[in-house]
């Protein structure tokens, strides 16, 4: 029997706390940037198409590169700041970026420009105080030690088709060489996508590469939402022999503005309703089934953002109606596009809650999987103490996921990472220490050109597409006519189908934590 009400005061007066404690940080980075003055000099925008290594292919996807934009900005005090983002500049970035060309004397340490420029500005900042960022959000946060500077990863694999060339291709039968590959780099975890075959066939290829990469390897996976909760339930029952380290996003989420006509007002069913409810009880459900931990975006803890307030802004309220009613996952898996101190502040809360902590990947290249190693080990890991744990849970931290890895190249200085070893290093160079190469800026700049062989490539894929192991069931359950599927639109959570202008249809429904 699930329990209808759990008490949350004491979880409410910690945020309270929480939020004091973000007001006091604050002000004490204005104390250390009151001193420093930083103007532009120039603004650059970059944005850039690197070819994958095979397809991309999670949500049902086929995209053989993707696109990413950067911003330099060049200071006439001689600091560059330089930032990622995935897919596209935001509109607001590109709007504050162009403001403080018409107003070059503006100070750009200002606390007001840290969320439309986010991964620069702290570039910048780490940079006028010179400290590496990992060591100063954990100066700035007062975490009372030195974070480590070396970072686990989990090695992202997925099934994928072969490149133009019929190279790197990731099959049914050919995944658990290919993760042995990566453990036996020193990778300390592998995470598996698990939407592109029969949810039944996972059971086999999961034992597959459980046996390929040894028993002390972690193994996690991922469904994405793709299983219904009676194939979340058959799948999870028959891998507990597999010494799963999490599974995240197991079933699906029943989603409002899937069943109302367009045009129609869809009813806020954040606070409350059937609709919002039905996952958050169904994954309670699954966790008091079976032995697996769960992770979850939605459930870290689940968070409200008020209408029309931004994700970075840090205006998000717990949902205290979901959680006095349902405990629906083991592992918080947040995202850093909270903002480092709404990232900060989900985290606390988690562990406060007991619960385990990891940070969620994103679409990124080196430089933002940097700053997000920063971020995790600045506010993520707690301190080493020996004997009795009273008043902390033990060994909450695992290993960050890394999807940069299926990109084939960089464009920052001296290319993509070495990931021998399956870690991140990071260095005491001030800010992220990181910097753009104007030769792979100028390689894979975007362009119609550079844009339209992958979008012919994709398209071929799209018309005949045939998995090596043919799902044998339609997304209606019932048997699956042979021959290639046909996808008239895709699902993802971020709209990336117009990376390759095919004007695709894309399903954009899911409403992350970040």
């Amino acid at each position: 029997m699930l329990n209808p009400m759990i008490q949350v005061e004491d979880i409410r007066a910690f945020d309270a706390s929480l939020k004091r404690r973000i007001e006091r940080y604050q002000e004490k980075l204005r104390d250390w940037l009151a001193p420093h003055r930083l103007t532009l000099a120039e603004a650059r925008v970059h944005k850039v198409l690197v070819p994958m290594v095979g397809v991309y292919t999670p949500g049902w996807q086929a995209l053989p590169a993707c696109s990413w934009e950067y911003v330099e900005l060049i200071t006439h005090e001689g600091l560059v700041g330089t930032g990622e983002w995935p897919v596209d500049l935001p509109d607001a970035s590109r709007q504050v970026i162009e403001e403080l060309r018409q107003n070059p004397g503006r100070n750009l340490l200002g606390l007001e420009l840290e969320e439309p420029l986010f991964m620069a500005w702290w570039d910048l900042v780490g940079q006028v105080l010179g400290k590496p960022l990992h060591k100063l959000w954990a100066e700035l946060f007062e975490r009372g030690f030195d974070p480590p500077d070396r970072v686990p990863m989990a090695a992202y694999t997925w099934q994928r088709f072969p490149d133009a060339n019929g190279n790197d291709a990731v099959t049914f039968e050919s995944w658990p060489e290919h993760a042995k590959m990566r453990a036996d780099q020193g990778w300390p975890a592998i995470k598996m996508s698990l939407c592109a075959y029969q949810p039944e066939d996972h059971i086999e290829l999961i034992h597959n590469v459980r046996q390929a990469i040894g028993p002390d390897v972690r193994l996690r996976f991922d469904a994405h939402g793709s299983w219904n909760f009676q194939e979340a339930r058959r799948v999870l029952h028959a891998v507990q022999d597999c010494n799963i380290e999490l599974a995240e996003q197991p079933i699906n989420a029943l989603l409002p503005q899937r069943f109302f006509p367009d045009g129609e007002t869809i009813p806020d069913a954040s606070r409350g309703s059937y609709q919002s409810e039905y996952y958050f009880r169904l994954m309670t459900q699954l966790r008091h089934e079976q032995i697996i931990p769960l992770s979850c975006h939605w459930w870290t803890p689940p968070i409200i953002h008020p209408r029309g307030a931004s994700v970075q802004s840090n205006q998000w309220e717990p949902n205290w109606h979901m959680m006095q009613r349902y405990d629906a996952a083991d592992v918080s898996s947040s995202d850093i596009w909270l903002g480092v101190w709404g990232f900060w502040r989900i985290y606390e809360l988690a562990k406060f809650m007991g619960m385990n902590v990891t940070c969620h990947s994103n679409f990124e290249m080196c430089l933002q999987l940097y700053f997000r190693c920063a971020m995790t080990t600045a506010l993520m890991v707690d301190q080493a103490s020996a004997g009795l744990y009273l008043g902390a849970t033990p060994r909450t931290s695992h290993p960050i996921d890394n999807e940069t890895i299926q990109v084939s190249d960089d464009v920052i200085e001296g290319g993509q990472f070495d990931w021998t070893g399956g870690h991140v290093q990071l260095t005491d160079a001030p800010g992220h220490g990181l910097r753009l190469d104007p030769a792979r800026l100028e390689k894979y700049r975007y362009t119609e050109e550079a844009v339209q062989p992958h979008r012919q490539y994709a398209r071929k894929i799209y018309d005949h597409y045939q998995l090596d192991r043919p799902r044998r069931t339609t997304q209606s359950g019932w048997p699956k006519p042979s021959g290639p599927e046909h996808f008239d639109r895709q699902t993802y959570p971020y709209a990336v189908s117009h990376i390759l202008q095919a004007q695709d249809t894309q399903d954009v429904d899911t409403q992350l934590n970040r």
